[in-house]
């Protein structure tokens, strides 16, 4: 709650225990719209006197978050109590009365991309800090819990496999190290624990090795409880398939029918988000000309990508139509065929976005806003090939099956979930 709104309610606070008759009703609505649990509203109509019911009910508003005071003057509006939220407002500032203030003019995004100065040090995720900020609770899933669910990370560096032989008949892994990987895997684990997710890493797995770990995962008492699943995919990755650390593929549809709502129903009708960095292919995009002006900006970024671009490999090593599978968000490093990339030293284009992106616009931007950020962002990046003395682009993609808005609601808990139940992943 605003530190105004809450001041507000600390002054007037002898008038509304003296002038609130029906705090019952106004608990209910509360209830309604999920600022009260129902153990809060229980325990106000448990009181006898009327006093201590608008007492109790004033001391928990200012601690239930920050669309809390605006929810609190509507109820008084609906339970006939129009003179007290008259009263109320009266003592509002200008800016919080009209409840449409402004939101902070967006920073610009980098210019070019990977950027070292938004990449170095830790990210700090925005939370919210005006009532303004939240949309209304029918118009997304709920997120106030802390946690609000798991993040599963999978991040494959090392391969033993494919083997194929070289000229001399020696036997050679075919996939490269995934240097910059553990940067990818940090940023993640950063953001998420920020955004109030409990984070889960494993490390270099084979790939009937990845599916007993999703086939554990959707077993999992703790899903009941949670409100929202998320997925990382570190690895290389081919035409509809990624690879374990032992070369075997996984398709990509295996991956998403496992975490359906058929196959983890504990999840059914929650959000449940994929997020994979890895190739879809081997070709790369040397991007469409538009005009002499972004000509103009290419010759004018390639000066600060100079040190970069030495560091940059490609995730790579035909993805079938993507099937509607309820209540899931997926995103991908690249285009269908298309290789991503990474960069050595800051990780890769695609996974380094969604970080910087999520800690940046959570406060106020859903899901698909922000991927949408972060696919502009990724098209900023550009890779030179200096054996062929061109450069390359690439661009992210994602699909959704969400049927609500899909907030994170940075800053706000409503409910903490007790018995966690999980136990630290062993690699």
């Amino acid at each position: 709650m605003e530190d105004a709104d809450r001041r507000t309610l600390q002054l007037n606070r002898v008038f509304l225990v003296k002038n609130i008759a029906n705090p019952d009703d106004i608990a209910e609505g509360l209830y309604s719209r999920e600022i009260f649990t129902e153990g809060m509203k229980d325990e106000i109509e448990v009181e006898k006197l009327r006093e201590k019911k608008v007492r109790k009910l004033l001391d928990v508003i200012p601690r239930r978050g920050p669309d809390a005071f605006v929810a609190f003057l509507d109820v008084l509006l609906e339970t006939k109590n129009e003179h007290i939220a008259n009263h109320l407002k009266s003592g509002i500032s200008v800016q919080n009365k009209s409840n449409h203030q402004q939101d902070e003019p967006e920073e610009d995004l980098p210019q070019t991309w990977p950027d070292p100065l938004s990449l170095e040090g830790p990210l700090t995720v925005k939370v919210i800090t005006t009532q303004n900020r939240r949309p209304k609770p029918s118009w997304c899933y709920k997120m106030g819990k802390k946690p609000r669910g798991r993040v599963l990370v999978i991040n494959n560096k090392i391969f033993f496999g494919p083997l194929e032989e070289d000229q001399f008949g020696r036997k050679r892994v075919i996939l490269p190290t995934r240097e910059g990987t553990e940067q990818d895997q940090r940023k993640i684990e950063e953001v998420f624990k920020q955004l109030n997710f409990t984070v889960d890493v494993f490390q270099d797995k084979k790939g009937e090795d990845i599916r007993d770990i999703l086939q554990q995962e959707v077993k999992r008492d703790f899903h009941r409880e949670a409100e929202c699943f998320v997925l990382v995919i570190m690895t290389h990755g081919t035409h509809g398939a990624i690879y374990g650390v032992d070369g075997k593929t996984i398709p990509i549809e295996e991956i998403k029918r496992q975490i359906n709502g058929e196959n983890f129903p504990a999840m059914a009708d929650k959000p449940k988000v994929l997020l994979i960095q890895a190739c879809r292919g081997e070709e790369r995009d040397e991007g469409v000309r538009e005009n002499e002006d972004i000509n103009q900006k290419i010759k004018e970024a390639e000066k600060n990508l100079r040190d970069l671009s030495i560091h940059t490999e490609s995730d790579s090593k035909r993805e079938s139509t993507i099937p509607t599978m309820g209540h899931m968000v997926v995103a991908m490093a690249s285009t269908l065929g298309m290789v991503s990339f990474r960069n050595r030293i800051y990780g890769s284009w695609f996974l380094q976005a969604v970080a910087y992106i999520f800690a940046k616009y959570s406060y106020k931007d859903d899901i698909h806003q922000m991927l949408i950020k972060v696919n502009e962002l990724v098209s900023r990046g550009r890779a030179k090939d200096s054996t062929v003395k061109k450069e390359f682009v690439a661009v992210s993609e994602f699909n959704s099956t969400l049927s609500k808005n899909l907030y994170f609601f940075p800053g706000v808990v409503t409910e903490e979930i007790k018995s966690i139940g999980i136990q630290q992943a062993s690699d």
